[in-house]
C-alpha cells in the first residue's frame, strides 16, 4: 500500500508538472488586421515592416499569428473582422485607421475574442460616445507619443534650417489624412512647435494620404509657386515624394526635409531629419499579450504609451537601418523582453539591436 501510495503521489506530481509546462508553452492565437499592404508600396514599407517584426516575435514567443491586410482600404479593413472571427483567435489586434474602430468592434460584441489596440487608440470623441459594451471588448492598447514626435520633427527641422542663415523661414507641411488619430496628433505637435517659432510661417499644409506619389505631385505644385525652406512630412514616404519634387525643381540645396518612420529608400537615407522606432510596436504588443496571457501576476500594464521614437542622430539609427535593409528581423531574440526571461530587458531600439543572434 505504501508503494502504491508513493507511485500515485509521484504520478500526480508528474501530471501536475506536465500540465503547468503545457500551459506555459501552449499556443495562443492572435489575428492582426494590418491596415497596410503586405509588401513595399507607395505609402512606404512601414506596415510591411510592422508585420515582419510581429512574425519574428510570434516565432520566439510560440504565438500563432495570422495577419490580414486591408491594403489602405478602410472599408476592406472593416470587412476583414468577419474573416478574423472565423479564425477563432484568442486576441484580435486592431488599428483605429480612419477612425473605423467602432464599426469593427460592433461586430465582436457577441464573441469571446479580446481586442488589443495598436498605434492608433480611441479618439477622444469615441472614448466619450461609445457604449460600454463596445469599449469593454478592448483589454489594452499600445501607442507612441505622436504629438511629441510631430513637435520634435518640426523643432529639429527648424534647428537644421538655421544653416540657411535666414531671419524668416517658410515651411510646407505634408499631412497623413484627416481622420486617423496618429495623423491628427502629429499635426497638433507641428502646430505646437510653430507657436514657439514666430519667425517660421506655414505657407501651406496638404493631406497626401501617406503616399509618395501624391506627395510628389502636391509638393511640385505648391513649391513651383511658393518656394519653402522646410518641408515637414508626417511620414517618410511622403518626404521621399517631396525630395523627388524638390530635385525636379532644382531646389534641393535650399530646402530642409524631414519625416517619420525611418523608412529605407533606395538603400540610402535621403531625408535631412527623421524620427522612427514605432515600427517595432507590433512586436511589443505581442509581448504584452503573451505576458498577460501566461504570467498575469508579473505582466505590466496593458495600456501603455511607449517613448519609442528616436531621431536619425540616434546611435541606434545605423544598426537599426541595417536590420531593416537586410531584413534581419528573425535575428532579434524577443524572448529576452518577456517577463519570463531571467532578466527581462527594457523594450527599446538599442536593446533590440543588441539582442540579435
Amino acid at each position: 500500500m505504501k508503494v502504491n501510495s508513493v507511485v500515485r503521489v509521484w504520478l500526480f506530481l508528474m501530471l501536475l508538472m506536465w500540465s503547468v509546462f503545457a500551459s506555459a508553452n501552449s499556443h495562443m492565437k492572435v489575428v492582426f488586421i494590418n491596415p497596410g499592404y503586405a509588401t513595399d508600396n507607395d505609402s512606404g514599407d512601414f506596415w510591411p515592416n510592422v508585420n515582419h517584426f510581429m512574425v519574428a516575435a510570434a516565432n520566439d514567443l510560440n504565438i500563432d499569428l495570422v495577419s490580414l491586410h486591408a491594403e489602405r482600404n478602410h472599408i476592406l479593413m472593416k470587412k476583414l473582422v468577419s474573416d478574423a472571427i472565423a479564425l477563432k483567435p484568442d486576441y484580435l489586434i486592431l488599428v483605429n485607421e480612419k477612425q473605423m474602430l467602432p464599426q469593427m468592434l460592433e461586430q465582436l460584441v457577441d464573441t469571446d475574442i479580446k481586442v488589443f489596440l495598436l498605434l492608433n487608440k480611441f479618439s477622444r470623441s469615441q472614448q466619450a460616445s461609445l457604449p460600454d459594451n463596445i469599449k469593454s471588448k478592448v483589454i489594452g492598447c499600445l501607442s507612441p507619443n505622436n504629438k511629441k514626435v510631430g513637435e520634435q520633427l518640426a523643432e529639429a527641422l527648424i534647428k537644421r534650417a538655421g544653416e540657411l542663415k535666414k531671419q524668416q523661414l517658410t515651411m510646407y507641411a505634408l499631412l497623413g489624412d484627416y481622420n486617423t488619430p496618429a495623423a491628427e496628433e502629429r499635426r497638433f505637435g507641428l502646430q505646437r512647435a510653430l507657436k514657439k517659432h514666430p519667425h517660421v510661417s506655414l505657407i501651406d499644409s496638404t493631406v497626401a494620404s501617406w503616399s509618395e506619389s501624391k506627395a510628389y505631385k502636391k509638393t511640385y505644385g505648391v513649391l513651383s509657386k511658393h518656394p519653402a525652406d522646410i518641408i515637414w512630412s508626417a511620414n517618410d514616404a511622403m518626404a521621399f515624394g517631396a525630395i523627388a519634387a524638390v530635385n525636379k525643381l532644382k531646389q534641393s540645396d535650399k530646402v530642409i526635409i524631414g519625416g517619420i518612420n525611418w523608412d529605407v529608400h533606395d538603400k540610402a537615407y535621403a531625408t535631412d531629419v527623421s524620427f522612427g522606432g514605432h515600427v517595432t510596436l507590433g512586436a511589443k504588443a505581442l509581448l504584452m499579450l503573451h505576458d498577460n496571457h501566461l504570467y498575469p501576476k508579473k505582466a505590466g500594464a496593458m495600456s501603455q504609451q511607449l517613448a519609442i521614437f528616436e531621431s536619425s542622430d540616434s546611435p541606434a539609427r545605423e544598426p537599426f537601418g541595417k536590420l531593416l535593409r537586410e531584413q534581419e528581423f528573425e535575428q532579434i531574440d524577443f524572448s529576452r523582453f518577456s517577463v519570463s526571461a531571467q532578466q527581462p530587458l527594457e523594450f527599446n531600439l538599442q536593446n533590440l539591436v543588441n539582442t540579435r543572434h
